[in-house]
């Protein structure tokens, strides 16, 4: 199959909107963000299928948590030769993969979740590692696109934007 030339240049444009990056598995070192010095990792130990509701899918992510500090201001953009200190046992993070109520929810203490309902087009600040996880998790992206491409993914502006504390998994999911 041939292309034409706006075509292909239009392809190749969109290719490099936002780099794809595959779905973590287990062992893959993520960054989770970066602040006042600190970095935040997961090293994931797996990436299942937690349920499906016809509003989108709910992903688990079981991982260690670790940080890094960079008090010099240099911040890693990877693991490698990053000092990290990660902290016992397994924590589990989820996403719901929907387009009309995406979600990422983490635990903070125990077992219940804090939820970060998501307006992709608009995320607080509070949200932006929240919007990074989500991606990489439902779509094998590193970082939110751009507005044109999250509408062709599906997504439009103006979804539930919230947090919501002393959650479950179901919390995500309920419609």
């Amino acid at each position: 199959m041939r292309f034409a030339p706006p075509l292909v240049a239009l392809l190749a444009a969109l290719l490099a909107a936002t780099p794809a990056v595959a779905r973590p598995g287990p062992g893959q070192v993520i960054l989770s963000g970066c602040r006042q010095g600190e970095c935040s990792w997961l090293r994931v130990l797996r990436v299942e299928n937690a349920g499906r509701v016809p509003q989108g899918a709910l992903i688990r992510m079981g991982a260690r948590r670790g940080t890094s500090t960079h008090l010099d201001g240099n911040l890693p953009v990877g693991a490698r030769g990053t000092r990290i200190e990660w902290e016992p046992g397994e924590g589990g993070s989820y996403a719901f993969c929907s387009v009309r109520r995406p979600a990422f929810a983490f635990a903070r203490a125990g077992e219940r979740l804090l939820v970060h309902f998501l307006d992709l087009f608009d995320l607080g600040g509070y949200q932006e590692a929240s919007g990074r996880l989500y991606m990489r998790l439902c779509h094998g992206r590193g970082d939110v696109p751009r507005a044109a491409v999250l509408r062709r993914l599906g997504y439009r502006p103006g979804t539930r934007s919230e947090q919501v504390e002393d959650a479950t998994p179901e919390t995500m999911t309920r419609f």
